[in-house]
Order: C-alpha cells, then sequence, then structure tokens
C-alpha cells in the first residue's frame, strides 16, 4: 500500500501527543514494509517552515494538561499522597 498524506493531516499528527500511538503504528507498518510512504518536496517544505510553530504549540498544549493534572491532585488528591503524585507530574513533565 502507498500512502500520500497532506502537510497539514502531518503537522496535525506533530503537535498532539495524543497522536503518538497512531504514528507508532504507521513506523511499524512502514517498517514491516506493508505501507510505503509517499512525501513529496512540497510536503518536506511545509513542514520544515511550520516545524518551530508546532513545537510550540505542542509544548503549551503538554503545560496545559500538566497543569489541570495538578489542579486536579491538588483538590482532589490523598493529603498524605499528594506531595509524592505532584513529584511524579512534574518528573513526567520534565524533558
Amino acid at each position: 500500500m502507498r500512502l500520500v498524506v497532506d502537510t497539514c493531516v502531518w503537522l496535525d499528527l506533530a503537535k498532539d501527543y495524543r497522536e503518538q500511538p497512531v504514528i507508532a503504528a504507521l513506523e511499524d507498518l512502514i517498517e514491516s514494509g506493508e505501507v510505503k510512504l509517499i512525501v513529496p518536496q512540497q510536503v518536506l517544505d511545509e513542514f520544515d517552515r511550520n516545524k518551530a510553530r508546532i513545537t510550540e504549540e505542542a509544548r503549551r498544549g503538554l503545560q496545559s494538561h500538566f497543569r489541570l493534572v495538578r489542579q486536579v491532585v491538588n483538590h482532589f488528591g490523598d493529603d498524605a499522597r499528594k506531595a509524592e503524585l505532584l513529584v511524579a507530574a512534574d518528573r513526567a513533565r520534565a524533558p
């Protein structure tokens, strides 16, 4: 199977951490030879042009996610384990 994906699709996949399973599945299909990826030069150029913006959007999205996690832990977390949970969340957030 040959697959061509528009730049907008690549950018959407790249900016949303929840799409990592889709990317991993695609990588597996490519490595197994079941899928051949066709990437026109225009797609590569557009992706390169937008990479910094997408990286920043992804970073902001993750920060927002972890801010929500901290709020939930602070509000609903077991007081005995709250500090431990917040440290674990901070560790997960670190690059």
